[in-house]
């Protein structure tokens, strides 16, 4: 991700990731397509264009978490709101040129939690 994609504000309970143009997809349709070299149609080349995703609202905390033994630490924040917008399309030369676009409105987050931690190397 390039740097400037996400901020994080842990105090206010927030964080933001935006990314365009961040990868391309293949889709082989079915797993007999994906498994057989002598089945070459059906393989489609896509890309995410963009995905938004903000997260606010704290409902629960979970601070100094702390586990010596396994040697993890963090503070976490369980977040109420979640909106995603996702765009991705297929090029037309596939003979596609499909285009999604999501609706954030609609978007069901089930559970999100944001925080920081440390562990391994990094654990004191």
């Amino acid at each position: 991700m390039p740097e400037g994609s996400a901020e994080v504000d842990l105090a206010a309970g927030t964080a933001e990731l935006h990314a365009e143009n961040i990868c391309a997809v293949f889709d082989a349709f079915t797993v007999a397509n994906s498994l057989s070299a002598d089945r070459p149609l059906g393989f489609v080349s896509g890309r995410i264009d963009s995905v938004d995703i903000k997260w606010s609202g704290v409902t629960k905390s979970f601070m100094g978490v702390h586990d010596a033994t396994n040697h993890f630490l963090g503070n976490f924040s369980e977040i109420g709101k979640v909106t995603i917008a996702v765009t991705a399309t297929t090029p037309k030369i596939t003979g596609h040129g499909f285009r999604f676009v999501s609706d954030p409105a609609t978007t069901t987050v089930n559970y999100a939690q944001i925080g920081s931690e440390s562990n391994g190397v990094f654990f004191s």
